[in-house]
């Protein structure tokens, strides 16, 4: 074996090299340093979810016990996957007071905040929130789970228009009266406040507090189904998917998830 004698100069040349191995390389420009060393920003949505057999009263005119419950489950399965695949959402949450809601978002993949009763959208969103403050969240995408043209492409392109920057970013609803996307940074930036003209207040909320609101027509995050009309606008827009939500296979990860809801369903 070779016997190597070093001076103490060569010694102290060659530890500073093994300590600095990447010395001789080129450096990074400090554009590129100060983007590596912000931290990437943290985006959950939060899907709020009444319990199934008090869903879409509203269609009860045109929809049976069980067509009802059958379609508020499979357009929140479509939801919750959409939401689970695009891009730039970290974790998808829904708040819900119902076990059997709870059990059926986890094995998709969701994580499941339980509340203690169902209290609307609005305030299952405040409670959403609330669980969400000890994670330091950077925004919060805010979603109906009755989205029936939603994918996570369109949901990219919403991302992507929104921006990263503080301040809140939604979509109308197609009556230009209701808010089907409220997406804040910070979380609390505005308070959800849901239901009837919900998007002329989400409006003078920011204003008040002197952010930044972008608003994002998005055709197909405009519909959702609360009334017989939005069904008919459904089936104008793609009758394929209108007969896939109302008479679709029934067998499905969310039906199976709730056999007491369709239980209930079917005798109530």
């Amino acid at each position: 074996m070779a016997n190597y004698t070093f001076k103490g100069e060569e010694i102290s040349e060659t530890l500073a090299a093994l300590l600095n191995p990447l010395s001789d390389l080129p450096r990074i420009s400090s554009d590129v340093q100060r983007r590596m060393d912000q931290p990437a920003t943290t985006t959950w949505a939060l899907i709020p979810l009444k319990s199934a057999d008090r869903a879409k009263s509203r269609l009860a005119g045109v929809l049976s016990p069980v067509q009802r419950t059958r379609l508020f489950l499979t357009l929140a399965d479509r939801v919750i996957r959409a939401l689970l695949d695009t891009p730039g959402i970290d974790k998808v949450a829904l708040v819900t007071a119902s076990s059997e809601l709870a059990a059926f978002g986890r094995s998709l993949g969701a994580t499941a905040l339980m509340q203690p009763a169902d209290a609307g959208m609005s305030a299952a969103l405040d409670f959403g929130l609330r669980e969400l403050e000890p994670l330091k969240v950077d925004r919060v995408l805010m979603i109906p789970g009755d989205l029936p043209l939603i994918s996570p492409e369109v949901l990219a392109r919403f991302l992507a228009r929104a921006g990263k920057g503080p301040g809140i970013a939604l979509v109308p609803d197609r009556k230009g009266a209701g808010t089907n996307l409220l997406l804040c940074a910070p979380p609390h930036a505005v308070a959800p406040s849901f239901g009837e003209r919900s998007f002329e207040r989400h409006l003078a909320a920011a204003a008040a507090a002197g952010i930044e609101a972008r608003v994002l027509p998005i055709q197909e995050l405009a519909l959702d189904l609360d009334e017989p009309e939005d069904l008919e606008q459904l089936q104008s827009r793609d009758s394929a998917r209108a007969a896939q939500l109302l008479h679709g296979p029934e067998r499905t990860v969310a039906n199976e998830a709730l056999p007491e809801a369709r239980h209930r369903a079917v005798i109530g």
